[in-house]
């Protein structure tokens, strides 16, 4: 690669239907290797040499030849790696219209629609690879799949599993059989495997492709820029276990992409994704980014290099910036939010509020946050270091989960709950507080995962409303005095593995649950009746049936009883009207009454 410089007329030619723009974020991606070789068959043509390379972008419109697009519209899509560029193939851009969202993603998390085609899939044993591989994995993982994913160093694997939600994650390079590795993570098989790298990962993958699979190929970093590549064995297995097995491309799904980025940014503002960049500033830093990609440099997944600084008219708040890497799988790095006048507090601030009222709503007899929280701190990330606060990430002030268990606190139900907006986890084990769950839990917590009120003295009906918590794994409610039914709605929660309600007050029948729970977490409730407790003696659903049925059948037997006497009553007394005898009626029988053998009534 070589860095020119020169000057250019920031003017688009009069009928030209061109667009002059401002390159501002500009993606280095790994299918960029493939467009380096001279005999090149594939859906986009190589790089020519002397040109300047083209790749994806986000930019600005500083001079229009085009009616669609007007200056200072906000755009992405393919621009050239240079400061300025005139691009007349308009087709190819679409102005961005969401505004409250990074424009760095505009590259990344939403530029990445394949991770949405692979979304419309049926899924249930999920392995992920590669720079997209982490955004269908947490697409599987909301919907509960379970989800493994590799990565290179330990630091990483943490990440995918601590970060990004994977349920497990391992090092392949600590593995020295890729095979063994994959069935101890996958016994009964793999459903669907999401396949940007290839190579020797490919081929363990098929010897473990459970009946029916499928394959989704959307890049093999690992054979880029190989003088030799390495053949994959194990195809067979594609027939054997009827696999299938189908190469994916973006632009195969663009008509996806309207509802893709409905979902994304949703999915995004209500924390169900997360999304981790790192930076890489100016196009000097571009060779060794694209470098990084193949050699598992740290800090580099996918690189976005930042062109211009843009002014704080032109992007309110912040700043982002990214570089990333894809050897190998699935994992993303590191969240840096810059304001652009220095190192502050921005975008989190619900979260500083959350705290800052629950911490107003609590009794502290024993000191335990006094100390530690305290909100004269206005630097980013200051409430990771709260007592029993942990944050997504420990540069970022947002709320992943509440450890205050066993703190002595004392007082109602906390508030300002619903401030923490991307919590996913809350303690309040063994302390004192009490009175009664809010009614309204589930808009409070939309996105809890573990909610563990045990040992304490919460008292009232355990509120309806949790079942709305979808993404609930883990409730505890053992040891407090809750009093009523347990809500048979809760029995529908797909994510719930582990419930206790043990040492209560509850009664009636313990409501079906799609997972099993043993009686121990059901006990020293006198009311509560029902697998896997001892049977009820007489459901209230079994009994109400059985008094509706029975009331039904009663009351029809009733009237028929009241009918039947009031038409006796009545048709006793009433003259019936004889009929006047005929003389000649009998004739005909007296006239045979004297023939032998025959006999008359």
């Amino acid at each position: 690669m070589e860095l020119r410089e020169g000057t250019a007329m920031l003017r688009s030619p009069k009928r030209s239907g061109a667009v002059l723009v401002k390159n501002l974020y500009l993606s280095c991606d790994p299918y960029m290797r493939g467009r380096m070789r001279e005999n090149y068959d594939s859906y986009i043509p190589p790089f020519q040499p002397g040109s300047v390379i083209e790749g994806f972008g986000v930019s600005k419109v500083v001079d229009s030849d085009n009616p669609s697009f007007g200056v200072g519209d906000l755009v992405s899509g393919l621009t050239g790696w240079e400061e300025y560029s005139l691009i007349s193939k308009t087709e190819r851009l679409r102005k961005i219209q969401i505004k409250d969202i990074p424009l760095s993603y505009h590259v990344g998390l939403l530029g990445r629609s394949i991770a949405y085609a692979i979304e419309q899939c049926s899924l249930n044993q999920f392995f992920g690879t590669g720079a997209v591989g982490q955004l269908v994995g947490q697409l599987a993982r909301l919907h509960g799949c379970y989800v493994v994913g590799s990565a290179g160093t330990r630091q990483k694997v943490d990440l995918l599993k601590n970060k990004l939600g994977f349920d497990e994650a391992f090092n392949y390079k600590e593995e020295s059989d890729l095979n063994i590795a994959l069935k101890r993570y996958f016994p009964k098989g793999i459903d669907i495997y999401f396949d940007n790298v290839g190579g020797p990962m490919l081929d363990a993958v098929l010897l473990n492709m459970r009946l029916r699979g499928r394959i989704a190929v959307c890049g093999m970093v690992s054979q880029s820029g190989v003088s030799d590549p390495q053949g994959i064995c194990n195809l067979l297995c594609l027939v054997t276990k009827s696999v299938r097995m189908q190469g994916f491309l973006q632009h195969d799904h663009l008509h996806l992409f309207p509802q893709f980025l409905d979902h994304m940014v949703s999915y995004y503002k209500q924390g169900k994704i997360v999304y981790i960049e790192d930076m890489s500033e100016g196009l000097e830093s571009a060779p060794n980014s694209f470098v990084g990609l193949f050699t598992g440099t740290a800090g580099t997944w996918r690189a976005i290099m930042l062109v211009h600084h843009l002014r704080s008219a032109d992007v309110p708040g912040f700043l982002l910036f990214m570089t990333m890497e894809s050897m190998a799988i699935v994992i993303l790095l590191q969240t840096l939010l810059w304001s652009l006048q220095g190192n502050i507090c921005h975008g989190t601030e619900t979260d500083i509020k959350c705290l800052r009222t629950l911490r107003q709503s609590l009794k502290d007899p024993n000191d335990m946050l006094k100390y530690s929280w305290k909100f004269d701190n206005l630097t980013e990330g200051f409430i990771c270091k709260f007592n029993g606060v942990d944050c997504w990430h420990p540069d970022e002030s947002r709320v992943l989960n509440l450890r205050l268990s066993n703190m002595g606190l004392q007082g109602r139900f906390p508030s300002g709950l619903e401030y923490c907006k991307s919590l996913t986890g809350l303690d309040l084990s063994n302390n004192n507080f009490a009175g009664s769950i809010p009614h309204n839990i589930s808009n409070m917590l939309p996105y809890v995962t573990s909610l563990d009120l045990s040992f304490n003295s919460f008292w009232g009906e355990i509120p309806v409303s949790l079942s709305n918590c979808t993404y609930l794994n883990v409730l505890n409610l053992q040891h407090n005095r809750l009093t009523g039914q347990i809500p048979g709605q809760i029995g529908g929660l797909d994510r719930l593995t582990a419930f206790n309600v043990a040492d209560n007050l509850l009664s009636g029948p313990i409501p079906y649950f799609k997972k099993s729970f043993q009686a121990i977490y059901f006990a020293n409730n006198q009311g509560l009746c029902g697998k896997p407790l001892e049977n009820c003696k007489g459901s209230p659903k079994k009994s109400h049936t059985t008094v509706i049925v029975g009331a039904a059948i009663g009351g029809a037997l009733f009237t028929i009883v009241v009918v039947g006497v009031i038409l006796f009553y009545c048709l006793r007394n009433v003259p019936i009207k004889k009929r006047e005898k005929d003389a000649d009626d009998d004739k005909w029988v007296k006239s045979i009454k004297g023939a032998k053998g025959v006999k008359a009534s």
